[in-house]
């Protein structure tokens, strides 16, 4: 055990479940000798459970370890605002469903211990990262989505560019184009009809969204792959959108790259891989 690690806490706001989740895993990294840190927004959410506390700020000063507690979307955005940051995350989930959070209230005591002892196995998820017209966005976990932002239609030209050469992969006329990791191809992706991917694989998945050119399909592509998408001059407005979290507006004529993100998200797993399918297929039939 290590005595005096710092842990990060960061809670999603406004639940019950996860409010008592954040009092019982405050208590229990006390009960191990650790020194707790809670993330300034979940101190303003949860004052009184956070009385106290020290605080710090992910997107500048991120402990090495961090519990989340919430949903993906908690997640995710705690991994955006962390950036390439060197942090492990703990995934704790308060609910039923969020497939990336693999702690539960039953297991969270022994997972913490775990986790400040370093008794885990490190997952990383590979992320990708764009640029709109040549100016870096944060990394996305899930997907880089375009998508419509006024119900016009969207025209797209998709190329992959290696060197020097650029070859045209498809050219969209629809409601947009969702480009998505391993990890996300179980997201958003999923749900447009693209093709569930083994998550140890490295590849990104195009999927267009509604188009019009029905013959067009899901491609799949290496992740270390550069996309350049142009937005033609006859293309109605979209919101560039990362993980769901973060929108950009773009127009006609704007040029968006996506290509590999240098740091993945950490996240600390137990069994991660025994049953991954099982879990995977549960989770989806519990929408039902």
């Amino acid at each position: 055990m290590q005595q005096g690690t710092a842990v990060g806490i960061v809670v999603r706001p406004s639940s019950e479940v996860a409010e008592a989740l954040a009092k019982r895993t405050l208590d229990v990294i006390k009960e191990l000798g650790a020194r707790p840190l809670v993330e300034v927004e979940s101190a303003r959410s949860y004052p009184e459970v956070f009385k106290g506390i020290e605080t710090f700020n992910i997107e500048r000063d991120p402990p090495g370890k961090v519990v989340v507690i919430g949903g993906d979307g908690t997640l995710l955005r705690a991994a955006i605002r962390a950036g390439t940051h060197d942090v492990v995350f703990l995934a704790v989930r308060a609910g039923k469903r969020g497939f990336m959070l693999d702690v539960d209230e039953t297991t969270l005591s022994s997972r913490l211990k775990d986790f400040i002892s370093d008794s885990y196995e490190l997952v990383l998820h590979q992320r990708v990262k764009a640029s709109l017209n040549g100016e870096e966005l944060p990394c996305a976990v899930n997907d880089v989505v375009l998508f419509t932002s006024e119900g016009s239609m969207v025209r797209l030209d998709v190329y992959q560019v290696e060197g020097g050469n650029r070859e045209r992969i498809m050219g969209i006329d629809g409601d947009g184009l969702i480009l998505s990791t391993t990890t996300g191809s179980t997201a958003y992706s999923l749900n447009a009809g693209g093709p569930i991917v083994d998550p140890r694989l490295d590849v990104i998945v195009l999927t267009p969204l509604n188009p019009v050119q029905l013959f067009l399909r899901p491609v799949v592509m290496s992740r270390n792959s550069v996309i350049k998408v142009l937005m033609r001059r006859d293309s109605g407005p979209a919101y560039l959108v990362l993980d769901g979290q973060i929108k950009y507006n773009v127009r006609s004529g704007d040029e968006v790259e996506v290509y590999p993100c240098e740091v993945p998200l950490k996240v600390a797993r137990f069994k991660w891989w025994s049953n991954y399918y099982e879990r995977l297929f549960a989770r989806l039939l519990s929408y039902w």
